[in-house]
Order: structure tokens, then sequence, then C-alpha cells
């Protein structure tokens, strides 16, 4: 516990779900480092049908998980656990992670204001649905004033932390990824490791990368996208149809990998977005970002350093996908080794004095107390009520909380 810590503080995490995406990871990755200053948190989580990969990275990190029923439970019996959840964990203050989980809180152990809650929302565009009189917590500085503007009247930026004590130089081998898919010491991997899913241009961005690798036709280049989701059998096709042509292996799609350090490891450089981006260039390698409208750029000095941390390491572009661009890109950091080990070191210590675990998580503590101090009792609860019960799933419930009320 840190030194001036009276006592730990009792966390209840509502997770967003449970797979490997970035704020999930995140919000373990923070639990963690909470539990190892001396706090209680616990972890909860709605099911899901098929693998719950996240269920096995928190018994890893032997963090408690409590799972409520699968995707077709009716929101009313996953509140009614989180709510019992919340009285046997003798909770104190509520983290829901993304807009389903601060509904959640809300109707369920936050109603009437009885548990201070505190909201992460890490996507790239503002959602409406959740509280706006409870603290707010974005990822993207670009998202504040269309926080403002959505209502929200207390509002803090934390950007996602990386662990940049696991995810370094070094912390594992890159040579066991490349030995168990084939990839040969002389050959440059392009990696990205991410969910396959369409929003957010995730899978567009792998796709498009795709596409440079069939316009490079370089025989020592590969690329690996590990990574599962809906997109998966679409990326998969594009990546046959790219071997094909090229003669050659030139695309992996592995899948997920529970842990894909060894993937990072094992590239020559890293493309992607969030928090898997911050990631590559916490294992020092150079970095192109993806974004939507078939944006890509090198993360490098200049201005689009900042632009890039305040949109979560994502980008916009015009609308037009250029295989030829960013083959390009990706040509000049393979041809230039200089370039690539200036931008390996100077990532690192970029990424180490921005998102490490640690500051983040002394930014949540902070906040956690003030929310503690300052809870928001029925009146607070009430003044998001008539929004919260327009945007919640369950209207007729809302409405009969507050009929209670008057």
């Amino acid at each position: 516990m840190r030194s001036g810590d009276v006592e730990g503080i009792r966390i209840l995490v509502h997770l967003n779900n449970l797979a490997l995406g970035g704020a999930q990871i995140n919000a373990v990755d923070i639990a963690r480092t909470l539990r190892d200053r001396g706090h209680h948190p616990v972890l909860f989580a709605r099911g899901v049908d098929g693998p719950a990969p996240l269920v096995d990275k928190a018994a890893a990190q032997g963090l408690p998980l409590v799972v409520a029923g699968g995707p077709g439970t009716p929101r009313g019996a996953v509140r009614a656990r989180l709510g019992r959840l919340a009285r046997e964990h003798r909770s104190q203050v509520l983290h829901a992670w993304e807009v389903p989980a601060a509904r959640n809180a809300y109707f369920g152990p936050g109603r009437y204001g009885r548990l201070p809650v505190v909201t992460t929302f890490y996507g790239i565009r503002m959602l409406r649905g959740m509280p706006r009189h409870q603290p707010l917590v974005l990822g993207l500085g670009a998202l504040l004033s269309e926080g403002r503007a959505f209502g929200h009247r207390d509002l803090h930026l934390i950007e996602p932390p990386v662990d940049t004590g696991t995810d370094a130089p070094g912390a594992v081998d890159g040579a066991e990824f490349r030995a168990a898919h084939g990839i040969g010491p002389d050959e440059r991997l392009l990696v990205i490791v991410t969910r396959l899913v369409p929003d957010l241009g995730k899978d567009a961005g792998a796709e498009l990368t795709v596409q440079a690798v069939r316009a490079l036709a370089d025989p020592g280049v590969r690329l690996a996208v590990v990574g599962e989701g809906p997109s998966r059998d679409r990326l998969r096709a594009a990546a046959a149809a790219a071997n094909a042509e090229l003669g050659r292996e030139a695309v992996l799609v592995p899948g997920q990998m529970p842990d894909p350090r060894t993937a990072y490891a094992a590239a020559d450089v890293v493309l992607g977005m969030g928090s898997s981006a911050l990631r590559g260039l916490a294992f020092g390698k150079p970095l192109i970002v993806h974004g939507a409208g078939g944006y890509t750029a090198v993360h490098e000095p200049g201005p689009a350093v900042e632009e890039h941390a305040s949109r979560c390491m994502y980008g916009y572009g015009t609308g037009e996908r250029s295989p030829a661009a960013l083959a390009g890109q990706i040509r000049g950091l393979l041809d230039d080794p200089g370039r690539r080990a200036r931008l390996s070191a100077w990532g690192r210590t970029w990424v180490v004095g921005r998102f490490s675990l640690d500051s983040v998580a002394t930014a949540f503590e902070q906040l956690y107390r003030a929310a503690l101090a300052a809870p928001p009792g029925l009146a607070g609860w009430l003044r998001d009520a008539e929004q919260m019960v327009r945007y919640d799933y369950l209207k007729p419930t809302g409405r009969r909380l507050l009929k209670q009320q008057h």
C-alpha cells in the first residue's frame, strides 16, 4: 500500500465484455496494479458464447472475476447480480467500463446514488446514454469538447495505459513466434495485433495492409495479423488472394493469442491503433498508425505525434484507401535500418514517459477518492434519470425506478 493510505478502497470493476480488447486489458491491468497497492478490486462481466480469454487473464493476475449469465441474459438479471456482488464485496465505488456497463451501474448498484460510479469510455467518438453528472473518464483529449456538448459535467482525461514493465524489449523472445510460423531470421516481419471487427476501421486497416504487401511484392517481407472477430473470414480470404498472387505465404492470419507479446517482439514494424499501437512502441518497434478513411502514418517526431496521442493512436483520412501510399511508408522503414533504430528508441522513451501503467493507476486512485469524498446521493442520481431512461433498453424498468421516487 502507498504511504498515506489508511486502508484500501473496495472497487467493483464492471468490464465491457470478456474479449481481449484494449479497454478490457486496460481494466484488468489497472485493477491488478491497484490490488498490488493494497486496494480490493473485484471484476464483473456478462458471459459470452464461446471462448472468454479474459477469464484466464484475470485468473493469471490473481484477480477475482464474477461472470453473470450469457449474451441472452436479460439486463435486469445482470444488474441484479451486479447488485448482489456489490453487497457481498462491500464495494465502495463502482468502475464501469464503456456504455453498457455504465447503464448497468446506474440502474443497478448505483441507483438512487447509493454507490459512487466512475465510468471510463475509451471510444473514438462520443456516445449518448452515460450518466452526465457522475465522473466520466475519456481516453482522447479530442473528445473533451464533444463530451461537454453532450452535457457531461464531470469529465476527466486519463489516457490508456501500457504496462511498460512486461511490454518491453527483451521481456519475451520473438524468435518463438517466428519459429512457430516459419518466418526466417532474415525475413522482415510486419505485425498487426487487433480485434477483427468492422467498427473503428480495425479490419479496414488490416485489409489495407494486406493490399500494401501485395503492392510491395517483396519476397523478403511477410505480414502477420494476430486476432479474432467477426471479420476474420473476410481477412483470411484477402490473405489467401494475396498469397496466391505472390506465389508464397506472404500473409499469415494465425488467430488470437492470449498473450501476443512474442508477436510484438518478433516484429520489425508494428501497424495498428489504440492500445495495440502503444504496446508496439513499448516493445521498441517502429509504428505505422491506422485510422478511419484509409488513414496511415508513421509515428515519428513532428506535428502528428500530439494528434495521434489525443486520438488514442488513431487518425482520420480522406476516405481514399491507398495501398501504394502505405506500401511506400513500409518501404521507407524497411529500407532504412538507421531510421528504424532511431524510431525504436524514441518511441519507447515517448510511451514510457506518457502512458505508463503506474501513472494511470495513480490517476484512477485519486479519482476514486474524490468520488468517495463527494458521493452523488439521490439528487445527483435523479439529475441523470430522464436522460438515462431515454437511452436505456429497459425503459419500463427505468420508469418504474423513477416512479418510486415521486
